[in-house]
């Protein structure tokens, strides 16, 4: 009977993303009352509060788990938290096959975007859980911009970090040693992978590297061109109220295959994923002088004596503008946590993701540099960042945050999402023009009722 319902469920989440998808901004919110054992979770004190619970994420990672769970079970000692951690690569598709067979865990993480659509109806609404146990002013708790993933999918979900995105991370060492300095422009890109290339470095592959095998990470770097030349621009077309065929789209998907036409990327990147490839690339194997990749690069820099890098020094500047672009970045709410409905011990899953969300792992975030905390009037903490151009980076971050966010990582709208990342595959392998590839992006946006 359990998995029947938890079948209905998804079939439910996997017809009618777009249905969702294009309402989201437009339907007004009836928050439901909490349900079941939760209803008592603000009167009970901590170490009253029991339960098992299963939590299901691809972070945090286990330098950072450890401190967490410790901190954790030092104030809920009698909840037991069962971590499941997958790769971001696999992740998606783990919990989608999870569900369908009726299999779900208490907490679990979700991408943003589609990802979440798909599975609101399995999951407990979370708002009147942070009202009962934060006050009514809860929301003032966070930061504000990456919070708005989570109104549009009425606080089923509540972010734990913020992601800043596109950078390009470089090892500053590698540089040095064939006389390059961080590119600011498309054109000094250009120049920094001819050094690379004429220096011939042992081992050394001259390219930028790129996970185009990952859809986020593809529309990263879109957006991110069009943010560059015409800010807004992408937000209206997502809204039906620009077309993605007008010149500022096709500039931008231009600029798009010009990385594949000059071959800044490395090869076999249309396949390639961050994690375990591109990370394991640039970090493990030594083979990448530089990478495209998110804030949360800075992680794995604070933690370099962990991964067996501690004789590298990384640096970090933002995507270098194409001509006419100025500096533009991504921001949106990572690592979001829903409750399952079913869940048996929803105490104890609230008291987790309140904890996640506002407790001591927002200061432990602050430190591990994976994301910014979402927690307001936190920050990222220098502490662990061994040089002074690795400590330079998160002022970059901070910098980038402050002065040039050009809007949210992700659309409102699954459909035209998923197209944008299949047409610019095309567009990459040579398949579709740039005018092709974009036409059918504005047949799935001609397509969604909004």
């Amino acid at each position: 009977m359990k998995r029947m319902r938890f079948m209905n469920y998804l079939l439910i989440g996997l017809t009618v993303p777009l249905v969702l998808s294009a309402c989201s901004s437009q339907t007004a919110s009836t928050t439901p009352a909490p349900s079941g054992d939760v209803k008592a979770a603000a009167t009970q004190k901590p170490e009253e509060i029991t339960g098992e619970i299963s939590f299901w994420s691809w972070s945090p990672e286990d330098n950072v788990w450890q401190p967490l769970i410790k901190a954790f079970n030092e104030k809920y000692p009698k909840i037991k938290v069962n971590y499941v951690r997958t790769p971001s690569a696999d992740y998606d598709k783990k919990i989608q096959v999870a569900i369908q067979g009726g299999e779900v865990p208490d907490v679990m993480a979700f991408s943003n975007g589609p990802m979440i659509k798909n599975y609101t109806p399995i999951l407990e609404p979370l708002a009147p859980l942070a009202e009962k146990s934060l006050g009514k002013d809860w929301q003032k708790l966070f930061k504000a911009t990456p919070m708005e993933s989570s109104k549009k999918n009425d606080f089923k979900t509540i972010p734990t970090g913020v992601a800043v995105t596109p950078f390009l991370s470089y090892d500053v060492d590698l540089f040095k040693k064939v006389g390059a300095e961080p590119p600011k422009t498309y054109d000094e890109l250009k120049q920094v992978v001819k050094k690379f290339e004429d220096a011939k470095l042992p081992g050394i592959v001259p390219r930028l590297g790129f996970a185009g095998g990952k859809s986020a990470t593809v529309t990263d770097v879109f957006y991110t061109l069009v943010n560059q030349i015409a800010p807004g621009k992408l937000y209206e077309a997502d809204a039906g109220k620009a077309k993605f065929t007008d010149p500022v789209f096709l500039q931008a998907t231009n600029a798009f295959k010009q990385f594949y036409a000059d071959k800044i990327f490395q090869d076999g990147n249309l396949t390639t994923k961050f994690d375990p490839d591109l990370r394991d690339m640039y970090e493990q194997k030594r083979q990448l002088p530089m990478i495209l990749v998110g804030a949360w690069i800075m992680t794995d820099v604070a933690n370099k004596d962990g991964l067996k890098i501690g004789d590298r020094t990384f640096g970090l500047v933002p995507m270098p503008t194409i001509a006419g672009g100025k500096t533009s970045v991504l921001i949106n709410g990572d690592v979001p946590l829903g409750i399952s409905k079913d869940s048996k011990h929803k105490e104890a899953a609230w008291r987790f993701v309140e904890f996640m969300a506002t407790g001591e792992y927002q200061t432990i975030l602050s430190k591990a540099l994976q994301f910014l905390p979402v927690k307001e009037g936190l920050s990222m903490d220098k502490a662990n960042l061994k040089t002074d151009i690795e400590k330079q980076s998160v002022d970059v971050i901070l910098n980038a945050l402050t002065n040039n966010v050009g809007g949210i990582r992700f659309l409102d709208n699954a459909s035209i999402e998923q197209a944008l990342f299949a047409n610019l595959q095309k567009v990459a392998s040579g398949t579709a023009t740039p005018e092709q590839a974009m036409a059918e992006v504005q047949k799935a946006s001609d397509a969604v009722k909004r």
